[in-house]
């Protein structure tokens, strides 16, 4: 079966593309063990079993990279994806995310039922750890943590992205966030993304369907620990926010969607910035720049329009929104931890451990008010509720923690509500009103860190994040504040 140049014999190598029934993980690993053994045996000259054991190790392991490096199908490598060597394992996976939406596509044809069945299992089943390296298997080839519940993939190199844009004709929605969208401890919403809003059958659909996914992290995300001394810990990550920008195919931004909304409030959004990179796109750059402009005039309009009946509602004479509190040229971290609503429950308990006083905004009563209006109306999706059923802590006691349950699902609806209320009406209209006065195009990276300098106050010039307090007096050396070196 093995040539002395360590190609395939072509029946082989049929088998492996067009016959998946018989040319399974647990023949081809065999397979492979067994012709890797035997080349390393006669290039190495091997006398016994344990001799040269390190270098025939080294070698055996080389043939199986080749050999995998080798494999085409994508069917294959979805089976080899979850192989009991993790080296071949890691090299099918590594070639699986290299082939971009179809990739993902093979290991979801292939293992599809067994992801159902995984996310389905109970935490404590006997099944944990191959239910563990399946979901983690299915994260690394989607760029994304809990891909389970999303089943999509994300470009985290814009060049190719921009590359899959233009050949699918799609805009790209491009994610900043603080943190790696990977690992649990990104920033907090983008956290809530994964839970609330990409599981969202409706959202989804649009977003595989109409876009091209990517993301870039501004910055790490900074976590907090609690040690509470007998073994037990709180880790959280304590600021920071997320902005999704929506680009032509061609990578130049056309609008950006700022902090966490509803589902629905999110499709509109989305939907409104689809269409306006699709007709825009083609168009040379001065006409590029008026229908720009036009448009978000045109938001600005909608939004006076939206906010005044808003204040009808509740029984408000009209008024325009009061303008955005000036702060030093170094914002705290408790002047950006109301901005987003839903992030603040999350993280202002973490500042007041901190002693970092938090900022309240502005027109609060108003919000409120609005917010309470809002909040019934907030659906969220079974998938959504089942997320969050999964993460919650639980105390042990079973009717305890269904009424807690209750209460945290209600409290989050109308969080929800009031950071779709702050953002389109506050953050969102900042936006829209820089494109509306900019003479020439914006550029992404410029447009971002306004952002993240003047709506999220958290500037990329501060490394400390606003939490460097040299202002307090604790009793620590260095404010309990130091920087450690890292290779």
């Amino acid at each position: 079966m093995f040539r002395p140049d360590c190609t395939l014999y072509p029946d082989t190598e049929r088998n492996m593309q067009t016959t998946h029934s018989r040319w399974n993980p647990t023949t081809m690993m065999a397979t492979m063990a067994t012709m890797a053994t035997m080349v390393a045996a006669v290039l190495l000259g091997l006398p016994t079993p344990t001799a040269q054991a390190a270098r025939a190790d080294h070698d055996v392991a080389a043939i199986a990279d080749a050999m995998v490096a080798s494999i085409n199908d994508l069917r294959t490598l979805a089976a080899l994806a979850t192989a009991g060597d993790e080296r071949v394992a890691t090299t099918a996976r590594t070639r699986l995310r290299a082939a971009g939406p179809a990739g993902l596509a093979a290991f979801l044809a292939l293992h599809g039922d067994a992801i159902a069945a995984a996310t389905n299992l109970s935490p404590g089943t006997a099944t944990k750890v191959a239910r563990s390296q399946l979901l983690a298997s299915l994260d690394e080839i989607c760029g994304q943590r809990d891909c389970a519940a999303t089943q999509l993939y994300w470009y985290t190199d814009l060049e190719q992205a921009k590359k899959a844009a233009r050949a699918s004709g799609r805009p790209i929605l491009s994610l900043r966030l603080l943190g790696d969208l990977r690992e649990q401890l990104s920033c907090a919403n983008s956290r809530l993304f994964r839970a609330l809003l990409y599981p969202d059958p409706a959202v989804a659909t649009l977003l595989r369907a109409r876009f091209v996914l990517h993301w870039h992290s501004e910055r790490p995300a900074p976590k907090i620990t609690i040690d509470l001394g007998d073994g037990r810990t709180i880790e959280s990550t304590i600021t920071g926010n997320s902005v999704h920008d929506v680009l032509d195919r061609e990578g130049r931004v056309v609008d950006a969607l700022p902090g966490l909304a509803t589902p629905a409030a999110f499709i509109a959004g989305l939907e409104r910035a689809a269409g306006l990179a699709i007709t825009t796109v083609d168009l040379e750059p001065a006409a590029r720049t008026r229908a720009l402009r036009d448009h978000h005039a045109r938001r600005l309009v909608e939004l006076d329009l939206a906010w005044d009946r808003e204040l009808r509602a509740i029984g408000q004479r009209s008024r325009q929104l009061p303008q955005r509190p000036q702060v030093a040229d170094r914002p705290r971290a408790g002047n950006a931890a109301m901005i987003a609503p839903t992030k603040s429950s999350i993280e202002v308990g973490m500042l007041a451990a901190l002693g970092e006083p938090v900022t309240p905004l502005t027109d609060t009563e108003v919000f409120d008010r609005l917010a309470d209006r809002h909040s019934a109306e907030v659906q969220l999706s079974n998938p959504a509720l089942a997320r969050l059923a999964s993460q919650q802590w639980r105390s042990g006691d079973p009717t305890r923690d269904a009424a807690d349950f209750a209460v945290a699902t209600e409290r989050l609806r109308r969080d929800l509500a009031l950071d779709t209320l702050r953002n389109e009406f506050d953050l969102h209209r900042s936006i829209h009103q820089w494109f509306a006065e900019t003479t020439g195009p914006l550029e992404l990276e410029a447009l971002n860190l306004r952002i993240y300098d003047e709506l999220f106050l958290t500037p990329r010039s501060d490394p400390w994040l606003g939490l460097a307090a040299p202002t307090i007096h604790g009793g620590l050396d260095g404010g309990g504040r130091h920087v450690q070196a890292r290779l």
